[in-house]
């Protein structure tokens, strides 16, 4: 039995009560829980009426205890330690014994368990469908936690003939709310703001800890704690055959989404999928019709073609994924919105008028969070009830899916991925590895050496066999997006993705593979876990010095350990050359002088870090004057009001690899006086609109009002001139090229979108491994570019002409003062390695990183996204190179 938390006599003599009256008017359903508006004390979704985390945690363990219907548990700990559960509902029977459920669904999902056609016919009649909603993963879309509370006392008490064959044929796993952190700050948020101007406004801060809204880009790379939390049911324990991601959208246009979706598809997706999405969306769409619900929109806005949504990721494990999106309200606000005010939208709904996809527009009026509520629930039941009634259908489809994945796997080219041990980084290849297994893809290692496509492999090779029920993410993963150009209209602009075009694993993660186009034969093993490749000490323990050479970003852990530590350690600058054991040790390697304390320390501190140190009894004297001291950079990272989810991103990358720094905000600018506490201000990619402006006054609590202002923008010209590094990624670098006046010109401002897109592709670009920023990198490396920035450097005689604006802000600074060194160039043959571009030609060659001296300090201007939704392992190296940078 589990323990019930405290709750005041009253609310549990009132639970009785309740139940024995419904029992004695229903005939026999009785059970000791409430109802969510007795518990609450207000109807779910009344105006003004929010319940925080704190209230519907609570209510779903009395519910749990007192049905037999409801099994709930909790998954884990959210990112900031909150609880995360999961609500089982199913007919008494099968809530007392899940694990053979749990067992069919695993065989159903992968048709190799089944051994004979009988069992195949027993479990396509006898198993449960299972489906898995996820509500309010974006946490200002705030009805999914509240309705479902009412979803699932529906569910436990009713006695219709309708939710009896649904809980005999179906197992729900509801997922209250996927982001229980985010829930709850905008509850606390919300409750604040009533009765101020900005009532249901936008919070100052995101609401995850690190991704903000992008905890919905996050479910192949796993970076999130509460991602893997609901990844670990996905692939691990329940194998759903629908999953429904419940989301609201803008106020003022249609009032729900339902599937089937817009293209462009993704050809790596079974199309049973997209058949049984027309089925399943246009019954909902039916039922919302039925109960009178208007302003149901299908096959608009959302494709399926991007990897990284919780609907889309579990597409390519053949699981059906089910989004809706509702019309939002402010929070628990209600508004009025007259129809001159109702819009179409970007993609297959270009006005609000009445089309096949939208055949019923809402006419305009009041919108509340209930009326969510009811559209989202009535949803639910539709789904529930397609689930139960053609069962055999879905069950049997999930078999053919996943047959049909092996089948290909075994009779199409590429037939596996080989990703040998002997990689740059180590450490990334390891992370892509783990996550791929994370997601169900299956992970061989070899035991012996092995050829493959007329190339000999070594033994410990990593191979993923294309032959495997999760085929399509693994060809998604792994190989290079070609994304359709689109145009708005022939010849006009370009159409937008719904999110990127293009995501290759190993080039996001700079890890080398080969895809295999021919079969072959290896001995192999089947991995239940992939192993760490821990860093190890290569020599004598007792030796006079230990090297590590530049190139994994494990190094930075180190490195920070070593700050941490008080191990003093120095960083070899390239020249003169160095070769050790026929290698050359490449710039940006550094050495520690072994003395009695590091030789006892460095075991320790290199443990979970895949970066190896090479003892050395002498050093080349050459080589030893030319080592610079290591100095532990003092680093700020700018967070706007505005609530950045890059600056969000970039705190997940310094924390995972261990850097210490503080977080500073527009009136910390505004003070001044940065040098004297900090060598290295980093501005994530923000607009210089939002840098200078911020929120607006009738947004938010005054203390949040405003930006930077022209103020903080002489305060970051000072702290630069006086000394500090102030590193910019990508959309920041703008303001220092037009308020700073130095000889930068970006190529892409006010480009036309028929001329110059690249919306979230992966290219080619080359860097200078002996400049600083460079250190550890390969010559050649793939870079994310999401509508970012390309550089050219222009003559002091012409920057007048170019920077007009930017000399009345920052006359007295000369162009010629001011130097530029270009770190990273695009590509000037093949820039585009995966994804989309149009009109590629416009920054072939042209700059992407670069330098400017700029009185004793610098300017670092990144303009690809180094660090994007914590995803791009390949280019972190970038980011840390220059904050330690800053102290050189």
């Amino acid at each position: 039995m589990k323990q019930l938390p405290f709750y005041p006599i009253f609310i549990l003599k009132k639970a009785l009560l309740t139940c024995a009256v419904i029992s004695i008017l229903s005939g026999g359903v009785c059970a000791d829980f409430q109802s969510p508006e007795e518990f609450l004390g207000h109807r779910v979704g009344a105006d003004y009426k929010y319940a925080g985390w704190d209230k519907v945690v609570p209510y779903f363990l009395q519910l749990g205890e007192g049905s037999d219907r409801v099994n709930v548990r909790e998954l884990g700990k959210t990112t900031l330690g909150k609880p995360m559960l999961l609500v089982e509902i199913s007919s008494a029977s099968t809530i007392a014994d899940l694990a053979p459920h749990k067992e069919n669904q695993r065989k159903l999902a992968d048709p190799r368990l089944i051994e004979s056609e009988e069992e195949e016919q027993r479990l396509i009649q006898q198993s449960k469908v299972v489906v898995l909603v996820s509500c309010q993963l974006h946490s200002t879309e705030a009805a999914a936690s509240q309705m479902s509370m009412e979803l699932a006392y529906d569910l436990a008490m009713g006695d219709s003939d309708e939710i009896r064959e649904i809980l005999d044929r179906v197992i729900i796993l509801l997922i209250p709310c996927a982001n229980p952190d985010g829930q709850q700050m905008v509850s606390d948020y919300y409750h604040r703001t009533l009765g101020t101007p900005w009532e249901g406004g936008r919070m100052p801060w995101i609401y995850q800890k690190y991704a903000g809204h992008d905890n919905n880009r996050d479910w192949f790379m796993l970076n999130l704690q509460e991602t893997r939390l609901s990844t670990q049911v996905l692939y691990k324990e329940w194998f759903p055959t629908f999953i429904w991601d419940v989301h609201q959208a803008r106020k003022n246009s249609m009032r729900m989404f339902v599937p089937p979706f817009y293209d462009p598809r993704n050809p790596n997706t079974h199309p049973l999928i997209d058949k049984m999405l027309y089925m399943v969306g246009g019954n909902m769409a039916a039922d919302l019709s039925r109960h009178g619900k208007t302003g149901v929109v299908h096959n608009s806005t959302y494709d399926t073609w991007w990897a990284g949504g919780f609907r889309t990721t579990p597409i390519r494990h053949n699981m059906i994924g089910l989004l809706t999106e509702a019309a939002s309200a402010n929070i628990a606000s209600p508004i009025n919105i007259p129809k001159n005010q109702l819009r179409g939208g970007r993609r297959g709904m270009p006005s609000y008028d009445m089309a096949a996809n939208f055949p019923d527009p809402w006419p305009g009026g009041w919108w509340r969070l209930r009326d969510i509520v009811e559209y989202e629930k009535i949803a639910a039941m539709s789904i529930f009830k397609m689930a139960a009634r053609f069962h055999d259908l879905h069950q049997s489809n999930y078999v053919i899916m996943g047959r049909d994945a092996i089948s290909k796997g075994n009779s199409e080219p590429p037939f596996a991925w080989v990703v040998t041990a002997d990689q740059r980084d180590p450490g990334s290849a390891y992370e892509m590895l783990e996550r791929l297994h994370s997601t169900g893809i299956e992970v061989h290692q070899a035991l012996d050496p092995f050829t493959a496509g007329g190339v000999d492999y070594p033994k410990d090779s990593f191979i993923l066999y294309s032959a495997q029920p999760y085929r399509p993410h693994l060809k998604d993963m792994m190989e290079r997006q070609v994304y359709p150009d689109r145009s708005v209209y022939p010849g006009g602009p370009a159409e937008a993705p719904y999110d990127i075009a293009g995501w290759t694993f190993p080039l996001l993660m700079g890890v080398k593979s080969t895809a295999i186009k021919d079969s072959f034969y290896c001995n192999a093993q089947k991995l239940e876990k992939i192993p760490f490749p821990q860093g190890k000490i290569i020599g004598s323990k007792s030796a006079d010095y230990f090297l590590v050479k530049a190139g994994g970003n494990n190094d930075y852990s180190l490195i920070n350990r070593f700050y941490n530590s008080g191990i003093s350690f120095r960083i070899y600058t390239g020249s003169p050359a160095w070769s050790l054991n026929g290698e050359d040790v490449p710039a940006g390697s550094y050495v520690i002088f072994a003395n009695r304390k590091a030789q006892k320390a460095l075991p320790g501190l290199l443990k979970g870090l895949s970066t190896n140190l090479i003892a050395l009894n002498n050093l080349d004297e050459a080589v030893e004057t030319s080592l610079t001291k290591a100095i532990r950079p003092r680093v700020a990272l700018y967070k706007p009001w505005t609530a950045s989810m890059d600056e969000g991103w970039t705190r997940l990358v310094l924390d995972n690899f261990e850097f210490n720094y503080t977080n500073i905000d527009n009136a910390q600018i505004r003070a001044g006086s940065l040098m004297e506490r900090f060598d290295c201000i980093i501005l994530p990619s923000v607009s210089t609109k939002s840098l200078l402006e911020g929120r607006a006054p009738d947004t938010t609590f005054p203390e949040y009002v405003g930006g930077i202002g022209t103020e903080g923008v002489t305060k970051l010209q000072e702290f630069v001139e006086d000394g500090g590094t102030l590193v910019c990624i990508d959309a920041s670098s703008n303001l220092p090229i037009e308020y700073f006046n130095i000889p930068v010109r970006n190529v892409l401002k006010d480009n036309k979108d028929s001329e110059f897109f690249c919306p979230g592709s992966i290219l080619r670009l080359s860097i200078d491994t002996k400049h600083p920023l460079g250190y550890g990198m390969p010559g050649w490396y793939s870079g994310f570019f999401s509508k970012s920035q390309a550089f050219d450097l222009i003559k002091a005689s012409s920057q007048s002409k170019e920077q007009g604006k930017v000399e009345k802000a920052s006359d007295r600074h000369p162009a010629k003062r001011f130097p530029a060194q270009v770190v990273s160039r695009f590509s000037d043959t093949l820039v585009l390695e995966s994804g989309w571009i149009r009109g590629e030609d416009l920054i072939a060659d042209k700059s992407a990183i670069v330098e400017v001296s700029y009185g004793k300090g610098r300017i670092d201007l990144l303009g690809i996204r180094v660090q994007h939704r914590g995803q791009p392992h390949g280019t972190f190296r970038i980011l840390f190179n220059a904050i330690q940078r800053s102290t050189l």
